[in-house]
């Protein structure tokens, strides 16, 4: 599914990024992979402050000072290596099929393609791909082909990891990365790995939760919210009356605020 939506959805997942899984066996088996993309080696504190030590506005979201390690792939093969029972051929292909023989866009995607239409038009590669050779935009039910990531994932269900870590991909975003500003090296592809945590466990009225632990916040923030609305009786209070909203919303709040200030 990761890889399919690499391709098909890749406004919400990509193999240039990262990502978590909470995982739970039949047997109760509980664990968690942190493939999260890393800081680059050469990363520091000031890198997005200028010589006033103000910070440069958007300097950590647009570029490649903004980009980080790509763990998408170490993570999905992780995964399958540990806890899998397909092979690495067969998970991919349905995604090599999608990037090569294309996939037809819906209003959804032409709407994602079209709200960064000016920002992909600033980058040739990104442009060749997203937008016609003329620079007009796709229309809905119009295929979108993309053969160079088709080969990638070819290489990657061939190799496996070091496809992506030690060859032409990663040479490929370095050399770019040195190219525009950024601090991308070799090594950071060479020296990525996978982290294995244990989950975050809380309980809530008799049920078990089982979620994301740091650096994720979600698993932490979930557990804080339900240990508070335990003690109130939103059941009596009713679904979606003013008081259980209220008392809801307030959780929340309480809970990131504990979250912004961690």
């Amino acid at each position: 599914v990761g890889y399919a939506l690499a391709v098909v959805y890749p406004t919400a997942g990509n193999i240039g990024g990262g990502g978590f899984m909470t995982i739970r066996m039949k047997d109760g088996k509980t664990s968690f992979l942190d493939f999260r993309e890393r800081a680059p080696l050469a990363a520091t504190k000031t890198m997005y402050l200028d010589a006033k030590g103000d910070i440069v506005p958007r300097a950590s979201l647009d570029g490649y000072l903004a980009i980080g390690v790509p763990g998408s792939v170490m993570g999905f093969e992780t995964a399958r290596e540990k806890y899998g029972t397909k092979s690495r051929q067969d998970l991919i292909a349905p995604a090599i099929r999608y990037a090569r023989d294309g996939f037809t866009l819906e209003q959804g995607d032409v709407a994602s393609i079209e709200n960064s239409a000016k920002r992909l038009a600033k980058d040739e590669a990104a442009a060749k791909i997203f937008l016609k050779p003329d620079g007009k935009l796709f229309t809905s039910g119009e295929k979108l082909v993309q053969p160079e990531l088709a080969s990638v994932l070819s290489s990657i269900s061939d190799k496996g990891t070091d496809a992506f870590y030690k060859g032409m991909p990663a040479d490929a975003i370095v050399k770019a990365s040195q190219a525009k500003g950024g601090i991308l090296a070799k090594e950071d592809f060479e020296q990525y790995q996978v982290r294995e945590l244990k989950p975050v466990e809380c309980s809530y009225r008799g049920y078990d939760i089982i979620s994301s632990p740091p650096p994720s916040s979600g698993g932490v923030i979930i557990c804080e919210i339900l240990n508070i609305l335990e003690g109130y009786p939103l059941s009596f209070l009713g679904y979606g009356s003013a008081e259980t909203v209220h008392l809801m919303t307030e959780a929340m709040r309480y809970a990131y605020v504990d979250r912004n200030a961690a």
